[in-house]
């Protein structure tokens, strides 16, 4: 079974200081590493939108049900 997740510690003195420099801190992200990320997701949501397009389908040939995706 799993545990319970702590509660997120509050920071103080340099810790705080620290933790909100460094989230002021930019990483830009090198524009090879984004294309790729902009390719796989526009994969990824074609892909996706495919399934539906079947799922949809097979609806519709079923008279509003999917028999794929039927609750047992």
């Amino acid at each position: 079974m799993a545990r319970e997740i702590r509660e997120t510690p509050i920071l103080f003195g340099e810790d705080a200081r620290r933790f909100l420099a460094r989230m002021e801190e930019r990483h830009p992200e090198p524009p090879e590493l984004r294309a790729q990320r902009l390719r796989d997701y526009e994969m990824f949501k074609k892909a996706y939108e495919r399934g539906m397009a079947e799922q949809r389908a097979r609806e519709e040939a079923n008279g509003g049900v999917d028999p794929c995706f039927r609750l047992v």
